[in-house]
């Protein structure tokens, strides 16, 4: 476990020395979490800015007081994994554009499979207090599993759970890349030197 600290440590302050990177993350984790909370109501908020005639400045008031859906819509454990997978989906994937400009796309290639596969799962997670989980309320009656999500204990909040497991991760693996380029200068390309 202190090893993998230490390369999220090495690996931040290589990777975060860079505003363009904190700059990358942050909007990226702004993105996800605007998207998570919004989700909900895409279709009013597409309405809103394209079929009806209202001003800009109503519509935007209406998608930003949308936004307080995180706090009434969303249980405390799916505000909390929201608002987690958001930022560490900023911070994996700023820190595999590190890797590919720096020309380890080998070395980011796991890294890159397993933060797909877990923002895949958060999306699968991603719900309200009232409704669950919204991608699997719609597909899973398609394929005849109605009850599936009432079956799991948290009621299909373990997909979210398991995104946050598996961005973590992929930022683990992805530090352990950045981490091992640092202490051996040999290993990075002529380039990065």
């Amino acid at each position: 476990m202190t090893r993998h600290l230490k390369n999220l440590r090495a690996a931040f302050g290589q990777v975060f020395s860079h505003s363009s990177y904190i700059a990358l993350a942050g909007v990226l984790a702004i993105l996800a979490l605007l998207l998570a909370v919004w989700f909900p109501n895409l279709g009013l908020i597409a309405e809103v800015f394209s079929g009806s005639n209202a001003p800009l400045a109503a519509a935007l008031g209406i998608a930003l007081s949308l936004l307080g859906g995180i706090g009434t819509n969303f249980s405390l454990l799916s505000a909390g994994y929201t608002i987690a997978i958001a930022v560490l989906f900023g911070l994996t994937a700023a820190m595999i554009v590190y890797l590919v400009k720096q020309r380890r796309i080998a070395a980011a290639g796991q890294s890159i499979a397993i933060g797909s596969g877990a923002v895949v799962s958060g999306v699968f997670g991603v719900g309200c207090a009232a409704c669950g989980s919204l991608v699997l309320g719609v597909v899973l009656p398609s394929l005849g599993a109605t009850g599936a999500l009432a079956a799991l204990p948290l009621n299909g909040e373990e997909f979210g759970i398991l995104s946050v497991s598996l961005l973590f991760a992929s930022l683990s693996l992805i530090s352990k890349n950045i981490a091992e380029s640092i202490a051996c200068p040999l290993a990075q390309p002529k380039n990065a030197r």
